[in-house]
């Protein structure tokens, strides 16, 4: 009987040992065999150099990396790079009414490290707020008469592992004389990150506009009035109270952004390469890719045999010189 149930079986091992076998995958027969450089134009009419690169052998999946910046091999599980600066832009504009004190300073510029992000009296008094303005040079509205670009590094404010806000806080002194004061307006708020590879917005007004917070009276308490500040993703307005009632009473409002959070390094991802063959695709024995620039690149391909179960790969390396 057992001689029996063994006969039966065997042949369901055979069935297993040949489906494993089959599952095996082999090291793919792959190599780079050399290039050409050509002078040619781009899709758009751009003078480039066009590179052929000669294929021996197959594989499942062929991925490419050119070497350039941002698409090199060597960068494959990351690339990390110093924090250059923390560049802070905007522009301003200030229109003053009649009457308006000319010494006034109603727009100043705030950062915090502390700051936890509530809107309200605790959240806003309650932090610790360090005043920027003057790295903006920020003049006296009687001195505004065009709209104006300003920027400055601020990156010294930032607390590794703590967010970073900034704010706009405008307010309009007691007014016993005259009702009128200086509508200030914010334009095209960004921060950016700056490295050795270029700039990187973190925040923008574009992208959202600031939330507000009043202090002290406000006409938009009374029905049927509206906040005289206004936010919006296109501008930033700050104006005064009007009502007679709120006219002897200091009072305004703060814009804060949204949090920064910025270490001393800058993670920008693992760097990606071009998929130039997949599975179903036939054997590639040549591969073109244009270059605008000139210079020696480490250029990367990588050849993978896989299935469901197992990949094997292989990586040919060489220096391509761009004249």
């Amino acid at each position: 009987m057992k001689t029996k149930y063994f006969l039966l079986l065997w042949p369901c091992l055979l069935l297993l040992v040949a489906c494993s076998k089959g599952l095996e995958v082999d090291s793919p027969s792959f190599s780079v065999s050399g290039y050409t450089v050509n002078e040619a134009v781009d899709s758009a009419g751009n003078p480039v150099k066009q590179v052929v690169f000669n294929m021996e052998g197959n594989a499942d999946v062929i991925s490419f990396f050119s070497g350039e910046i941002l698409h090199e091999y060597a960068h494959k599980d990351g690339r990390i790079l110093p924090t250059d600066a923390l560049n802070m832009s905007f522009d301003y504009f200030a229109g003053m009414g009649a009457g308006t004190n000319p010494d006034w300073k109603q727009l100043s510029v705030k950062a915090s490290s502390n700051f936890n992000g509530s809107l309200t009296t605790e959240g806003v008094e309650g932090a610790v707020w360090t005043d920027i303005t003057d790295r903006f040079s920020l003049p006296m509205a009687k001195d505004v008469d065009v709209r104006t670009s300003t920027s400055a590094d601020i990156s010294d404010l930032a607390v590794d592992g703590q967010p970073l806000y900034i704010a706009f806080r405008y307010v309009t002194p007691p007014r016993t004389v005259s009702a009128a004061y200086t509508t200030w307006d914010v334009f095209e708020f960004t921060v950016s990150q700056e490295t050795a590879l270029g700039s990187t917005p973190l925040v923008s007004q574009r992208e959202g506009a600031f939330p507000l917070y009043y202090f002290g009276p406000n006409d938009a308490d009374t029905p049927g009035r509206a906040d005289r500040t206004v936010s919006t993703t296109a501008r930033l307005r700050f104006r005064a109270n009007i009502l007679a009632a709120n006219l002897p009473l200091e009072a305004g409002v703060w814009a804060i952004s949204a949090p920064l959070v910025v270490g001393a390094d800058a993670d920008l991802g693992p760097d990606r390469p071009v998929s130039i063959k997949n599975r179903i695709d036939p054997v590639l024995s040549a591969y073109t890719y244009n270059y605008t620039k000139p210079g020696t690149y480490k250029v990367t391909f990588v050849a993978s045999n896989v299935t469901t179960a197992e990949e094997t790969k292989v990586v040919k390396e060489l220096d391509v010189i761009i004249p």
